[in-house]
């Protein structure tokens, strides 16, 4: 299991999202953001089980089992508090490894957000005890592969599913 993942960096605010989920109050104005965060260009990247079309009527569901498979966190800018995007997070091939994605919404791309949070996910998973950090990211998604190599990812492994996989030893990183 993942621990909850907390961090704050120059202009970012990462936290779990179940915070948000489970506040009653909170829920509406963060699914209402979510929905128009996860548009299909945003998705299209991402593996089938996170496609979900706009205005869906089933998204409490989609949000359930995102929930069940991974540990969530959002990531808000720091000053605004507006929904960027969000770190996805779940058990590695070890104990000592956590395997990570993200996405930003579009109005957040090519500002080097994605940049920041892996350097800070980088810091968490040192602090927390990981050894290692995985990522895979589909063959022509080039900005993603560029943020993880940025951040010291190296290709692990080339599959024929067109995904390659990255990792990152975070002694060496």
């Amino acid at each position: 299991m993942v621990p909850p993942i907390r961090f704050v960096t120059e202009r970012l605010d990462v936290s779990p999202w179940d915070t948000l989920l489970d506040d009653a109050e909170a829920r509406p104005g963060f699914v209402a953001a979510l929905t128009r965060l996860l548009t299909p260009e945003v998705t299209r990247h991402l593996p089938p089980v996170w496609q979900i079309a706009p205005g869906s009527d089933d998204f409490d569901s989609w949000i359930a089992a995102r929930r069940a498979e991974s540990a969530i966190a959002t990531v808000h800018q720091s000053q605004g508090g507006a929904l960027a995007g969000l770190l996805v997070t779940r058990a590695g091939d070890t104990d000592e490894a956590l395997t990570v994605g993200y996405l930003f919404g579009t109005r957040h791309w090519g500002q080097g957000y994605a940049t920041e949070l892996m350097r800070g996910v980088v810091g968490w998973a040192a602090r927390n005890g990981y050894a290692r950090l995985e990522a895979g990211v589909v063959r022509d998604n080039a900005a993603s592969a560029a943020v993880l190599t940025k951040t010291g990812f190296v290709p692990a492994c080339v599959t024929g599913d067109g995904v390659d996989t990255y990792r990152l030893d975070i002694g060496s990183g």
